[in-house]
Formats: structure tokens, sequence, C-alpha cells
């Protein structure tokens, strides 16, 4: 998504979507719900093989990881990199983790 010419394809989608539902619930229904599910998807075989714990929550996991990605993608127009999204990952594990042990003591 972040290279042309899907680029800017869905920045017009997610602008349209601001002001038609019926865009945006298309947008949701066949890219962003998806997309989501399979990120969590990915998250979940990682969690049952013990990386990360059992008690790290998924859902907001997937939504703190979503918001830089999509700020970057949407906002900033910086380039999507696969070294960025692994900065992404790591705070993301490392801020969660921290969060997990602490709550847990």
């Amino acid at each position: 998504m972040a290279r042309a010419p899907f680029l800017p394809l869905f920045q017009a989608l997610v602008g349209e979507a601001q002001h038609d539902p019926g865009v945006a619930g298309a947008l949701n229904e066949r890219f962003t719900a998806p997309q989501a599910d399979k990120t969590v998807a990915r998250l979940k075989t990682a969690q049952e093989k013990g990386d990360p714990s059992p008690d790290f929550d998924l859902d907001p996991a997937m939504a703190i990881l979503s918001g830089p990605l999509y700020f970057r993608l949407l906002i900033t127009q910086e380039p999507l990199t696969h070294a960025y999204v692994d900065r992404i990952l790591d705070a993301l594990f490392a801020g969660m983790g921290t969060a997990g042990r602490t709550n847990s003591a």
C-alpha cells in the first residue's frame, strides 16, 4: 500500500471515507478489517509460541501498531520501510511487555 500505484488511491479513499459513510464502510470491510485480522492472527501465532507473553493484549497492540503506520502513510507521507516497521514493533513489544509485567505484579 505504501507504493504507487496503490498509495495515491488509498490516500484518496481514506480522505473520501471521512465524508462518505458508504466509502468508509466499504474501505473497512474490504481492506482495513481484513488487514487487521491478518496482523492479529500473526501476533496470536507468535503468542502461542511464547513471544509475546500470554497476557499480551492483542487488541490494543493492533491499534498501537496501526497508528504510527497510518500516520506515516497518510499524514507525513514519509517512506514506510521495513526498518521503520521493525522499530515500531520493537517499541510496541517493549512497551506492552513492561506494562504487562508491571500490572501482573
